[in-house]
Order: structure tokens, then sequence, then C-alpha cells
């Protein structure tokens, strides 16, 4: 799915640093979902990727989040490749920027 960052944001801290995501394909597999970002850095307007299996409940937040109408609100996702976590969570939006949540999951 695509989707305009300014509506309905999805920021994801991937190993503590902040990105936007810009589109993402999710695939089921057995009991995970292998999710595809794609990702810019809203600092230095690089652009990259990032791959993860999930648990499916992610993939439906990501598609409930990016389907509703603008409501003042960004769906955070934290991934920590080293520990192999990745969480998330919906949260009030100001629209200024990921800093407020790099500091990790609630």
């Amino acid at each position: 799915m695509s989707f305009d960052p300014n509506v309905n944001p999805v920021l994801l801290s991937l190993n503590n640093r902040g990105f936007y995501v810009l589109r993402y394909t999710a695939i089921p597999e057995q009991t995970l979902a292998r999710v595809n970002f794609e990702l810019v850095d809203p600092n230095t307007g690089e652009g990259g990727s990032a791959e993860a299996l999930v648990d499916p409940r992610l993939v439906e937040a990501l598609n409930n989040h990016n389907t509703k109408r603008p409501a003042g609100k960004a769906l955070l996702i934290w991934i920590d490749a080293s520990k192999g976590e990745v969480s998330w969570q919906l949260r009030a939006w100001q629209g200024a920027g990921t800093e407020t949540f790099l500091s990790g999951p609630p």
C-alpha cells in the first residue's frame, strides 16, 4: 500500500534511527507476515528499505491506519534487529518529527 505520510503518517524506528514509511507490502507466511517497508530519512531525505517478519496484527494495524480519514494520529513502529523485537502503537501526531518516539516503545 502507498499513502500520503502527511495525512496518516507511519513512523518507523529501526535500531533507534527514525524514518517515515512511504510504502509497505506484506506477504503472509505460516504464523507471521513478511513486511517490506520503503523508507525515507526525514533529516537527510535519503531513501532505503527494511524487511521484517512481524505479527500479522501489525499488518492489520497498518491497513486500518492507512484507510482511515486523517485523525491527528501516527502509527509508530519500533524494530530492534539485535533483539528481534517489533512493537507498534498509535499516538497523537502534531507533525513535529520522529524525535518523540526514538527512545523506544512504551
